[in-house]
C-alpha cells in the first residue's frame, strides 16, 4: 500500500504539527523556537518567507539621483502587483537579452522593462509578469486582484514532494537569460507594507478518503490575506471544506492536473477561533493512484 502522505507547514515563525488530523496554531510566544529565519524542513521545503520592502520603495539617506534612478518603473508595480520575489544581481542587465525571455513585452523604457515569462508546463494564464532595471534590479509578481497561493508551484510539488514557488522560476529564468547568477531572493507584498510574514498550510492526500485539521490565528496576530489553493493529478474527485462548507471542488480528470485558487475572507477565519480544514479525495478504479493537495497562505504581522 502507497504511505499517506505527511503534513508539511511552512512558516515564519513557528510549525507547531506535522501530523495528520492534528491542530496548526501559530504563536508570538514560540517565535524562532522551532525554525530558524533560514531553516529547512528534513522535506527540502522551505520553512521560512520574510516579507521585505525593496529599497527601492523608499531609501533612507539616498540622494535624490540615486531614488530616481532605482525608482524607475516603481509606481507602475505598486499600483499593479501584488506577491513578488526579487533581486538585484549587481551588475547592469542587457534590456535586450531580458526582451528575449518575456513571452510578451508590456512595457519598454529606456531604463527598464516589464514582461510576462512562461512556467513549463503552465498555461499562459499563469505566466509572470517580470520588471527588469538595467541598474540590476528584477522584479517577479502577481498582479495585486490575484492571491498569494498563486505563487505555489503546486506541479513541482507532485512530482517529488519539495514545495517551490512560480516566482522563483521566473526570477530563474530571467537570470539564466540575461547571463547572470542569482544570489538571493527576497519577498513583499505590495499591497500590504505592514505584513512581514508568510505561513504556508499544505496537505495532501494520496489516498482515497477525508483528512482533515484544524487551524486557529491567535488574536494578536494581524493577518492581511487569506488565501487557497486547491489541485489534484488523476483524480476521480476532490473537495475542500472549511467548517463543513465547501470551498472548491474538483471533478474527474483522467491522468491530468485540476488546480483553482482563491481568497477567504475574515469572517471565514475568524482569528482565535478554531476551523476545520478537510480534503476529499476519490479515486475511482483500484488502478487509478492520483493525489488531491489544498494550501492555505495567510499574510500576516505578529504583534
Amino acid at each position: 500500500m502507497r504511505e499517506r502522505g505527511i503534513w508539511k507547514i511552512l512558516a515564519i515563525s513557528v510549525i507547531l504539527a506535522i501530523v495528520a488530523s492534528s491542530v496548526a496554531v501559530f504563536s508570538a510566544a514560540n517565535l524562532d523556537k522551532e525554525i530558524g529565519e533560514k531553516g529547512i524542513e528534513e522535506s527540502g521545503g522551505k520553512s521560512v518567507i520574510s516579507l521585505v520592502s525593496p529599497p527601492f520603495i523608499g531609501i533612507a539617506g539616498a540622494s535624490e539621483s540615486e531614488v530616481s534612478g532605482m525608482r524607475a518603473g516603481t509606481n507602475f508595480l505598486e499600483e499593479e502587483a501584488g506577491i513578488a520575489a526579487y533581486t538585484n544581481v549587481g551588475m547592469e542587465i542587457d534590456l535586450e537579452k531580458a526582451k528575449e525571455v518575456y513571452r510578451t513585452t508590456e512595457v519598454e523604457k529606456e531604463n527598464y522593462t516589464i514582461g510576462s515569462v512562461a512556467l513549463p508546463g503552465y498555461a499562459e494564464s499563469e505566466d509572470v509578469h517580470v520588471y527588469v532595471h538595467k541598474d540590476g534590479w528584477i522584479v517577479a509578481y502577481y498582479l495585486k486582484d490575484e492571491p498569494i497561493a498563486k505563487m505555489i508551484n503546486y506541479k513541482n510539488y507532485m512530482e517529488n514532494g519539495d514545495i517551490t514557488l512560480k516566482l522563483d522560476i521566473a526570477l530563474g529564468r530571467m537570470c539564466d537569460g540575461v547571463g547572470l547568477p542569482l544570489f538571493y531572493t527576497k519577498f513583499y507584498d505590495f499591497r500590504y507594507p505592514n505584513a512581514d510574514k508568510l505561513m504556508i498550510i499544505l496537505d495532501g492526500q494520496w489516498v482515497e478518503g477525508w483528512d482533515t485539521f484544524d487551524i486557529k490565528i491567535p488574536s494578536d496576530v494581524r493577518v492581511y490575506d487569506r488565501s487557497w489553493y486547491h489541485w489534484s493529478w488523476d483524480s476521480h474527485e476532490s473537495s475542500f471544506m472549511l467548517d463543513g462548507i465547501e470551498i472548491n471542488s474538483l471533478g474527474r480528470c483522467d491522468e491530468c492536473w485540476q488546480a483553482r485558487y482563491g481568497k477567504l475572507s475574515p469572517s471565514q477565519l475568524m482569528p482565535n477561533e478554531f476551523h476545520t480544514i478537510s480534503l476529499w479525495h476519490d479515486e475511482w478504479s483500484d488502478y487509478i493512484i492520483g493525489h488531491a493537495c489544498v494550501a492555505i497562505v495567510l499574510a500576516y504581522r505578529e504583534a
